[in-house]
């Protein structure tokens, strides 16, 4: 982007990116547009790129932020029709194990904790051990691309890669989308760029990936975050799109040697859906889709475990476990990833047992949508202590930060109370209720506004037999706060809570 270079047609570039601009005899700007590309030549590999067969198969992931299954069904009916005729396995069960994007992808591409990570010793995430470097080493071309450059994944309050991650990476691109905005490029918006969505530029580039390599082993993710991460409503803006381009890689042959997936790492977080109770089971079950090609059905269990395990309890792990078979070619002996002892993830092409629980799944309870809950009144006294509480906490995590306001309680919006198991009154019983803590009376999912800024926040209390009252877990915002905690700078915990005075 910084060398200008003197353009005669017809013209090969060998960059994956590049800015053209067309000036009139008098030096005015007429015709100016951002062009992505695929260019090998740019490319240094230690490892050739080899074919793709039925035993190495290529991986496209294809992800959409805050994208739930239910809210694809809503918003993306083309598509998941479409996705229904080609017989995808649709994951009815998909559960996150964290609370927004980072602390998802973190165990479906590497298959650890974000905790496990030890990030405080990493300047940069290049030597966190990705799946796309184990496929790089066996014969992959990969590519990597997200539409958000300040908020994507891996630069959000973080440093990001020093050096490109994958053979084609995006950033480039939509840095300079962002420069271009920044400066208020008369034909771009938060949505679109000379009249093309930036969704749909993004699906280019990966079209244009997919062209380039046919025949080639692939691995690829995509991840559309603009679409719909603020607003559940606007993932309809994506359905004629995404639609054409499931097709289009099914008629020029790009499935025949792929696994698709097609997923999101969490439902819709700050969306008004979000504060209803349908929100709340969204937020926590992504959507997940897998296209297979025919001849991996013919291995003993694959096809009959997949569908099997379609209506059982499945986490990122498990996805990064299966993707982790695709490489491995562990078809007729599935896998699964141990940690300290326990099961971690159990890979797809395998059953995954009936009983499985959230704990078994490694799924933290805040996250957990096994156990029945039912409404409460907004207005006793326990509802107000419980908010209160909440209040208390939000502010002694803040008590550092001189530039947040205190938060006071507007009001309790919202009591849900977990049915929980008494041998006496036999009723139903909650694994929530089931932790060890015999002095524990009820749990409820609360949702309190604070001033200033009218924050919403939401929390698990359990109630203990002493009446007192304590948080279990985390505090999650799910309202937009916007610039609200511009002040804050490095800490992404503390972005979610404080309101800058």
């Amino acid at each position: 982007m910084n060398n200008t270079i003197p353009l005669e047609l017809p013209a090969t570039l060998p960059y994956d990116f590049y800015l053209v601009t067309c000036r009139n005899s008098s030096e005015v700007i007429i015709y100016e547009n951002l062009f992505s590309n695929i260019s090998p030549t740019s490319v240094h590999r230690d490892f050739p790129v080899e074919e793709e067969s039925p035993q190495h198969l290529s991986v496209i992931l294809f992800g959409i932020d805050s994208a739930s299954r239910s809210s694809a069904i809503r918003r993306l009916p083309k598509t998941m029709d479409l996705l229904r005729d080609m017989r995808a396995y649709d994951f009815k069960g998909h559960t996150k194990v964290g609370e927004n994007t980072f602390p998802n992808m973190i165990p479906l591409l590497t298959g650890l904790n974000v905790s496990e990570l030890y990030l405080p010793e990493m300047p940069y995430m290049d030597k966190i051990s990705f799946l796309w470097n184990y496929y790089s080493k066996t014969g992959y071309t990969t590519f990597y691309a997200e539409d958000w450059p300040s908020w994507d994944t891996f630069n959000y309050n973080k440093n990001g890669f020093q050096y490109p991650p994958t053979d084609h990476y995006m950033r480039p691109f939509q840095l300079a989308l962002k420069s271009a905005e920044d400066i208020k490029y008369p034909y771009i918006s938060e949505y679109c760029y000379n009249g093309m969505s930036r969704h749909s530029l993004q699906i280019n580039y990966l079209k244009q990936f997919m062209d380039l390599y046919k025949g080639k082993r692939r691995f690829a993710l995509s991840m559309i975050n603009g679409l719909c991460h603020n607003t559940e409503e606007n993932l309809q803006y994506g359905d004629d799109d995404l639609c054409d381009f499931v097709q289009w890689m099914d008629n020029e042959g790009h499935l025949n040697n792929t696994v698709f997936i097609i997923f999101g790492d969490h439902g819709n977080r700050i969306s008004g859906i979000r504060r209803t109770l349908v929100g709340y089971l969204e937020d926590r079950m992504p959507l997940l889709q897998m296209i297979i090609p025919e001849q991996l059905k013919a291995h003993a269990t694959v096809h009959e475990s997949l569908l099997a395990n379609t209506n059982r309890l499945t986490t990122h792990f498990d996805l990064h476990q299966t993707i982790v078979d695709i490489l491995k070619r562990s078809f007729s002996r599935p896998s699964i990833a141990y940690r300290e002892g326990k099961v971690r993830g159990i890979s797809l092409f395998q059953t995954i047992p009936l009983a499985r629980t959230c704990t078994d799944a490694c799924i933290p309870d805040t996250y957990c949508v096994c156990d029945q809950t039912i409404e409460e009144p907004t207005t006793n006294a326990l509802a107000k202590t419980m908010s209160e509480t909440g209040v208390q906490m939000l502010n002694h995590m803040m008590l550092a930060e001189e530039l947040c306001a205190n938060l006071t309680l507007d009001t309790t919006t919202s009591v849900r109370k977990y049915l929980r198991t008494i041998k006496e009154t036999r009723l139903i019983q909650s694994a929530l209720s089931l932790l060890g803590n015999d002095d524990v009376l009820d749990r409820y999912i609360v949702q309190f506004q604070t001033t200033p800024g009218f924050g919403i926040f939401e929390a698990t209390f359990g109630v203990y037999q002493d009446r007192g009252v304590r948080v279990e877990g985390s505090i999650d915002r799910v309202n937009i706060y916007g610039n609200q905690s511009a002040c804050i700078q490095d800490n992404a915990l503390l972005k979610t809570y404080c309101y800058c005075v």
